[in-house]
């Protein structure tokens, strides 16, 4: 298939999403799991920065790439191939599949997803702001399931929320028959359809959506993201071939496309309702309410409910475990789901010269506010020549080698807008015999990237472009902010005709003075002050968590607090000294006169460090949250500050437990020494025990029962005189 060159056109349409792509092509002798195993796992031991694994291919026929099989009933499953680090269920990467049986369903697929992510309004500039939801609340033995539906009218109430126009349902009870009504309103547009219900391998029964129905479908270009909670419909290796997440992604023409452009459900046939429920809301929760729109993290995020919300069903095979396993995705992980009709970008540029290749682009929203976090790609052809992210100001900034260039493709992407191409060209400057081929960073430690509160070095490249000798002279060097000494004089010696010279710039320090610009930007000027060039220097962008690691803390006590910090980026922050200070009332923090703690804070680390500080709690209540000011520093400059809380959780049974937002207290009859503390008097209902004057509900899964209070109970401010018990957590 590489050579049919689908792959390629792919791989280079992810690169203009700033990735780095490699293609692994298996030969024959190759389809194993053992061996696609072995190819991950050594390119993520030889460059942790691995964030996406898209495997093209079908289990077995046409393009054979092999899966695992978990469990008992042998579900299949790409995830243990993302299980890279320790011996956790948790993905270390995020993996898809486009399962495919030819090269024109690859090619179908791939032109879904490219036009998904370039333009997706070229044929309708309102369906992404449209979404469709479809439940089902059946089950072949009592009791019949409410839930599905309960989470659907959750679902569409969390859209019509966010702003979308209008989020079609179709639910059983009353609809069987479903496929007439969902085929329209797919056909009309959706940005994304939703199941929850009950269904295998051939698609949704309660309302019936079928395999068979996605060849009655006309949406042409605007193909939604489909989620299916629902048993079996995401079954890539079963029998019925296409199974139902197949058919949905395989669906239409080159020409005239249809079905979806990717798709999430679960393997097994036997999933739980309970379980389901949980991940179809944490996962839209993530999208909705924490911007987690790729499909992979989002997809994680929703898994991740299991563990907020059934915690002890942790051990192998549980729930956790399992449902880790048996979730999967169609479609490119990395996919940015579209949640409403995205925005667009609009670009300014400088004039790029020939003699220093320095880029400097602004992207801007609609309503022309600067767009942070933004991932530039600048390419030339299918190079990818330099990435990053734009800093508050919407900027990124580099020195890019323009040799025989005479036009560069800009692109911008981030979550809720469309890719943003913009072209740039390449002024060539023929009065400039001089011309800057880039820098090489010598940081201290022998470190590859440039980072706040350090020196570094740099050895810029000049070459010169003439025939004849260019004569030495003494250049100024003067960035515009962030870097000290902000003007430094720099030696330029002798340069023969064609030749290239190493200028030393040493010891600058990268000043982190809170804006944490990450371009710093200097320009150079000659003996007589004309400008030479603008010199870009790229500083790691700062991704530094830090919290306390004490769990002692408790009033009228003294601690000696110890910090975890994880440094999420490449940067090394070595010799930083801690410094803490106190914001609360009720806390005094005391060095304790020793030397300065110093920190050396690794790249990609985790790391705990005990501070050379005593805290001082005061008789404050249990729940109380108190917080400190922490602050990195180098060479007593500030180049990081972060508001950390220490919160006075209870230690033991024996104290109430902390309040809830809404300032409940929980107290129970083992809290001595409280007033509020409850006498404790078990009566007893189960006649098995003794007991007599009760009720017995027998609750199947699913099932629920509403008891009338025989008085009226106020909770969180409202009068209650009903309660329902439910067997699932609702």
């Amino acid at each position: 298939m590489v050579n049919q060159g689908y792959v390629d056109v792919f791989a280079d349409f992810k690169k203009t999403q700033g990735f780095d792509v490699s293609v692994i092509a298996l030969s024959d002798s190759e389809l194993d799991v053992n061996t696609v195993q072995d190819y991950i796992t050594q390119y993520y031991n030889d460059d942790p920065m691995l964030e996406y694994v898209l495997l093209i291919g079908d289990v077995d026929g046409f393009s054979e790439i092999p899966s695992y099989y978990y469990g008992p009933e042998n579900d299949v499953t790409d995830q243990k191939y993302t299980h890279l680090s320790g011996d956790d269920f948790i993905p270390d990467v995020f993996i898809g599949r486009i399962s495919v049986d030819s090269a024109y369903e690859l090619a179908v697929i791939m032109l879904k997803t490219i036009a998904y992510v370039r333009e997706p309004l070229a044929y309708n500039q309102d369906w992404l702001d449209r979404a469709l939801i479809v439940a089902g609340n059946y089950s072949n033995t009592p009791p019949i399931p409410i839930t599905p539906k309960w989470t659907s009218y959750w679902l569409r109430d969390e859209l019509i929320d966010y702003g979308y126009s209008s989020v079609d349902t179709v639910f059983y009870p009353p609809i069987q028959q479903g496929a007439p009504y969902i085929t329209e309103i797919i056909d009309n547009g959706v940005g994304i359809v939703n199941y929850r219900g009950w269904g295998d391998a051939n698609g949704w029964h309660y309302p019936e959506f079928h395999a068979d129905d996605v060849t009655g479908l006309n949406n042409g270009w605007l193909t939604p993201v489909f989620t299916s909670y629902v048993c079996n419909s995401n079954d890539f290796a079963n029998n019925v071939d296409p199974c139902f997440s197949e058919a949905i992604l395989r669906g239409g023409t080159t020409t005239n496309p249809k079905g979806g452009v990717a798709f999430i459900g679960p393997s097994d046939l036997h999933t739980s309702t309970k379980y389901n429920n949980v991940i179809n809301a944490s996962m839209y929760d993530a999208m909705i309410n924490h911007g987690v729109v790729e499909l992979g993290p989002a997809l994680m995020a929703g898994q991740s409910g299991l563990i907020k919300e059934f915690p002890n069903q942790n051990e192998p095979g549980e729930a956790q475990e399992f449902y880790f396993h048996v979730y999967n995705i169609l479609g490119d992980p990395s996919l940015q789901v579209y949640l409403d009709t995205p925005d667009v970008f609009s670009f300014t540029s400088n004039n790029v010269s020939s003699s220093d290749g320095y880029v400097n682009i602004r992207v801007l929203s609609s309503s022309g506010a600067p767009v942070e976090n933004a991932v530039i790609a600048i390419m030339n052809g299918n190079q990818l020549l330099s990435k990053g992210i734009t800093t508050r100001d919407g900027v990124y900034a580099n020195n890019i080698r323009v040799d025989n260039i005479t036009e560069l493709s800009v692109y911008a992407n981030k979550g809720g807008f469309i890719q943003g191409h913009h072209s740039v060209d390449i002024q060539e400057n023929n009065n400039q015999i001089l011309q800057f081929k880039g820098l090489t960073l010598l940081s201290n430690g022998g470190h590859s990237v440039a980072s706040f509160g350090s020196y570094t070095s740099l050895m810029l490249n000049i070459k010169n472009k003439s025939s004849s000798i260019s004569t030495a002279f003494e250049a100024s060097l003067n960035f515009n902010e962030g870097i000290y000494p902000s003007s430094l004089t720099v030696s330029v010696p002798d340069i023969a005709g064609q030749d290239s010279v190493l200028v030393a710039v040493d010891d600058i320090f990268i000043v982190g003075n809170g804006n944490y610009n990450h371009n710093a930007l200097a320009q150079m000027t000659d003996q007589n002050g004309s400008e030479l060039f603008n010199i870009c220097l790229n500083i790691e962008p700062m991704s530094l968590e830090i919290k306390f690691a004490n769990d002692d803390a408790s009033p009228s006590t003294t601690i000696n607090p110890m910090i975890q910090i994880n440094n999420y980026s490449a940067a090394n922050y070595s010799g930083s000294k801690i410094v803490l200070s106190s914001l609360s009332d009720g806390v005094q923090v005391v060095h304790n006169g020793q030397q300065d703690l110093i920190a050396d804070i690794d790249p990609f680390s985790n790391e705990h460090y005990q501070t050379d500080y005593s805290v001082d709690i005061a008789a404050v209540s249990y729940g109380s949250t108190l917080t400190f000011l922490i602050e990195l520093t180098q060479s007593d400059s500030v180049f990081f500050h972060q508001e950390i809380e220490l919160q006075i959780d209870p230690q033991n049974e024996n104290v109430p437990t902390s309040p809830s937002e809404y300032g409940y207290w929980a107290y129970d009859d083992l809290d001595s020494g409280f007033e509020q503390k409850p006498s404790f008097e078990w009566i007893e209902l189960d006649p098995s025990y003794g007991g007599s004057q009760g009720v017995e509900y027998l609750l199947d899964d699913d099932d629920h029962v509403n008891i009338n209070i025989p008085f009226q109970v106020q909770y969180h401010g409202e009068l209650y005189s009903e309660m329902t018990i439910s067997s699932n957590g609702w």
